[in-house]
């Protein structure tokens, strides 16, 4: 009988092929649930036809309750983006999770918390302070002039940029505010301590939409640092840590306590399985050729009828409507990144015209 796992999260997707590559039974517990998700049994929140927004439809709780279904089914349990990283997630105690613990991840994921425990064991972090109302956030304008906003909880996600006399009567409290360094995104990447990658990040918008594996001009010294990170934390599994750097000095702006959206290009550029190098924590592989991962946004609300092929992934099924601002799909390739999304924007049709609507 084949080993069984559990891939929890967002976006399933690439953990769950790669389970299926070693022979797992795997069950998918996920929001998205794409026509190339490879699980033997899915759960899924999306509408497969009609996707919706993800801030307005996403779950934490149902999914959560629909893996404490099954946790005593599978040998192993995998965490990916999503789960666990809010002020009221619901935290189990499962202990066979590959990497850290729910409660772990949620710790981790306050990250005005966090940054203070930086801070004070010296770390370099943008200034960063809770704001709870408007003369907060005026007083904080007042001192740095530019600063950047994100929620409180949860690792990644949409920042926004704010400047001194921008209208900010629509924002709502509390809200973190930090420092605006500037400089270059980046991210490194370890399994347990053993550090695997430099990542130069694509930031769209505010939003992750993608990276650069691997990233290699950047300095031994931070590996260093952010591996002293990892041991202070007592982290285990896949770690990132996302940071900046300005006038040669990294500056710490998130730590990602579990599976990251780095998982495949890794596997691409190392030729390995990483799902076998978590579970056995060999990972003694070297990164080679760089591969670039790039999420796809509909640019209007539009209909897909994306076919697969080479280098294309999280393929929408045939005629889902998808709203503007929405993930289409991902390409990951090592070049003609460009001409593989405009591919793809050519074979989705706006939302509304008579001839797309035709075709259904």
């Amino acid at each position: 009988m084949s080993l069984r796992a559990l891939v929890l999260g967002v976006n399933t997707r690439p953990v769950v092929n790669s389970l299926k590559n070693l022979g797992f039974y795997v069950y998918s517990v996920s929001y998205y649930a794409p026509e190339d998700l490879k699980a033997d049994e899915k759960y899924c929140q999306i509408d497969p036809l009609n996707h919706g927004r993800l801030r307005d439809n996403y779950d934490e709780k149902k999914l959560v309750e629909r893996a404490e279904e099954l946790v005593d089914d599978v040998d192993h349990i995998f965490i990916t983006s999503g789960v666990f990283e809010s002020e009221n997630s619901k935290i189990p105690k499962w202990d066979n999770v590959v990497g850290n613990p729910p409660k772990k991840i949620n710790e981790m994921s306050n990250k005005y918390k966090t940054y203070k425990k930086l801070k004070n064991l010296g770390f370099n972090i943008p200034e960063s302070k809770k704001i709870k109302n408007k003369n907060q956030l005026i007083k904080f304008l007042d001192e740095f002039k530019v600063c950047v906003l994100k929620s409180n909880y949860g690792s990644g996600g949409r920042i926004l940029k704010i400047k001194k006399n921008d209208n900010i009567k629509n924002l709502k409290f509390p809200v973190l505010a930090q420092e605006y360094i500037g400089g270059k995104s980046f991210s490194a990447n370890f399994v347990g301590n053993t550090f695997i990658t430099f990542n130069k990040q694509i930031i769209v918008k505010g939003t992750y939409a993608g990276n650069l594996t691997p990233y290699n001009n950047l300095p031994d010294k931070f590996i260093k640092v952010f591996s002293e990170v990892i041991e202070v934390f007592e982290l285990e599994g896949m770690n990132g840590i996302d940071f900046l750097v300005k006038d040669g000095k990294e500056y710490i702006v998130d730590i990602n306590p579990r599976i990251l959206g780095t998982y495949e290009t890794i596997e691409m550029s190392a030729s390995k399985n990483l799902a076998r190098a978590l579970l056995t924590k060999n990972i003694e592989f070297k990164l080679k050729e760089r591969y670039i991962k790039r999420i796809i946004f509909a640019k209007n609300k539009i209909i897909a009828n994306i076919s697969k092929r080479s280098f294309l992934y999280d393929i929408p099924r045939k005629n889902a409507i998808i709203e503007k601002g929405e993930p289409i799909a991902t390409v990951i390739a090592k070049k003609n990144i460009r001409s593989i999304i405009n591919s793809v924007y050519k074979e989705c049709a706006e939302y509304g015209r008579k001839e797309r609507r035709d075709d259904i």
